[in-house]
């Protein structure tokens, strides 16, 4: 049978916003005991009082007054790049596009330091490419209708521990520093463990070291 310690301890393990909240003492055991006792009762198929979670939360306390291990990963993290003057294109979904991007990719990868990041939604297509390149995609592009464009971007592109990718809540440190120090971005982009955060030029500075004091 399962006990009410080991249902709030997987409750617990599993949000690093819990975690993060009990480990900084910004909400008390009551509070979030009120916050996941319907999981709790849930999991265990009974009513459950307040109390009993909150004395279980009392009893596993010490456990999250360590850094979440997302951001015990973090300082593994030795290799982030930036990237400037990057543009970011945006089209609707087309047929011809993706035919289009073949050819964008084919003609762009043998050219040093080329920048190019494709992502495709429901309704529209993201491109964001190295200034230099873009008259050429633009040529390519021409009969496609452009959504917007926005210039003088930069990428700050980091390379995650392979450990990472089980991890919940990875990027969440990383998105938390960067908006407590009301930084804002562009977009955000991943593949396995390269994660890419897109800023405009007159933020990266400031984004750039927040990222040094997070992971050094």
């Amino acid at each position: 049978m399962r006990t009410i310690s080991h249902v709030v301890e997987e409750i617990i393990q599993r949000s690093p916003f819990l975690a993060e909240a009990m480990a900084e003492g910004v909400a008390n055991n009551a509070q979030i005991a009120r916050k996941i006792k319907p999981e709790v009762e849930k999991r265990i198929y009974e009513k459950v009082s307040d109390a009993a979670i909150a004395m279980a939360l009392h009893r596993m306390g010490k456990k999250f007054r360590r850094a979440p291990y997302s951001e015990k990963l973090l300082k593994q993290m030795n290799d982030i790049t930036v990237r400037s003057n990057l543009v970011e294109l945006v089209y609707p979904n087309s047929i011809e596009l993706s035919s289009l991007l073949k050819v964008i990719s084919e003609s762009t990868k043998h050219r040093k330091d080329t920048f190019v990041n494709f992502s495709r939604g429901l309704h529209e297509a993201l491109l964001i490419i190295d200034a230099e390149s873009e008259k050429e995609v633009a040529s390519l592009l021409k009969k496609e209708k452009s959504i917007r464009r926005q210039g003088d971007l930069s990428a700050l592109t980091m390379r995650m521990p392979e450990s990472s990718l089980t991890v919940p809540g990875m990027y969440y440190p990383i998105l938390k520093a960067i908006a407590e120090e009301g930084i804002s971005f562009v977009e955000v982009m991943s593949v396995r463990t390269e994660f890419s955060i897109i800023f405009k030029d007159e933020d990266i500075d400031r984004a750039f070291s927040v990222l040094k004091r997070i992971t050094s």
